[in-house]
């Protein structure tokens, strides 16, 4: 490209041709401006339409986000569930052995799993074999003394006023139902403190009294829970049996260990056909497995224990 100078002396415009340096300088001014112009096209163009692996990156990123938010829910439901069966096993512990259990495992023990990642394999096979002696130990300890109790009490005819014989004629540890402790309700769905027993056989199953004793209520009613029970016992023991179907006992009425006193309905707010039992001592709830001793043996009380504890949902 050619530029004109005007020439004073001639009095007219003279070409004026670019020596080399010249078409140098040029060529760089016009190669930098299309530079700066593609670098422009390029930035427009980036901000207002995506490549296909920017596309691909995008929505894999959603996916992740979303993927993440579905991951945090679920570990939010884990944090739940674990923490219900931290207390659930609480709660287990506290009815069976009746103390607070110990902290062995509770939360992070820095000093024990550090002990447990450096110790060989003998060493924690030797460990677990010793702790386990040990609670089989404990375990055979209990059934003794269990057996002992049992033994004594079935040919002791003065300990009639205690309630120690199941409520209901012919009950296996199968027809057993929800125990003390904190249960689902079958209609609110919601935690509540039940403080008895739920015994499932069939309807119409006879009811007897579970110790010597007094009727001090009786109840008919289609509410709350249905045909009820109370009996006084010596030595601060009572006696309450719900959702009854017949009753054949009154007020007042003084009776005997063994004796029939109603059958087994669905009277009132009840799931299903059943007894809910409970045994007060004191003024205070207590578990009425524990008061089966007079009739079931060691192993049919801890298969009624285990099904009771294990119960999440209670019938009432």
């Amino acid at each position: 490209m050619s530029k004109y100078r005007f020439n004073r002396d001639q009095l007219k415009f003279v070409e004026e041709r670019l020596g080399l340096k010249g078409r140098i300088a040029l060529f760089f001014k016009y190669a930098l401006g299309s530079l700066l112009l593609a670098i422009l096209y390029y930035i427009v163009f980036a901000s207002l339409f995506n490549t296909r692996a920017e596309e691909r990156l995008i929505r894999e990123n959603k996916m992740l986000v979303s993927q993440y938010e579905t991951a945090v829910d679920k570990l939010d439901v884990l944090d739940n569930v674990i923490s219900d069966l931290q207390k659930r096993d609480y709660e287990i512990y506290m009815s069976i052995f009746k103390s607070t259990p110990p902290g062995f495992l509770s939360g992070y023990n820095q000093k024990l799993y550090k002990q447990l990642d450096t110790s060989s394999d003998l060493i924690l096979v030797n460990f677990t074999s010793d702790r386990v002696k040990f609670t089989d130990f404990l375990a055979s300890e209990q059934i003794k003394k269990i057996e002992s109790i049992y033994n004594t009490l079935k040919n002791k005819e003065g300990l009639l006023s205690i309630p120690s014989i199941l409520p209901v004629k012919n009950l296996t540890t199968a027809q057993t139902g929800a125990g003390v402790g904190k249960k689902i309700h079958p209609f609110y769905k919601t935690m509540n403190d039940h403080t008895g027993i739920d015994l499932l056989p069939g309807i119409g199953a006879e009811v007897i009294a579970t110790a010597d004793g007094k009727v001090h209520k009786v109840i008919k009613s289609d509410r709350d829970r249905g045909n009820q029970i109370r009996i006084i016992h010596e030595g601060g023991f009572e006696t309450y049996y719900a959702h009854l179907g017949e009753i054949f006992v009154r007020e007042g009425q003084v009776v005997k260990r063994g004796v029939v006193i109603a059958r087994v309905g669905n009277s009132g707010l009840s799931f299903a056909p059943h007894l809910h039992y409970e045994v007060i001592f004191n003024g205070e709830v207590m578990d009425p497995v524990n008061y089966f001793f007079a009739e079931l043996n060691p192993a049919g009380y801890k298969e009624m224990m285990l099904i009771a504890l294990n119960s999440g949902q209670s019938m009432d």
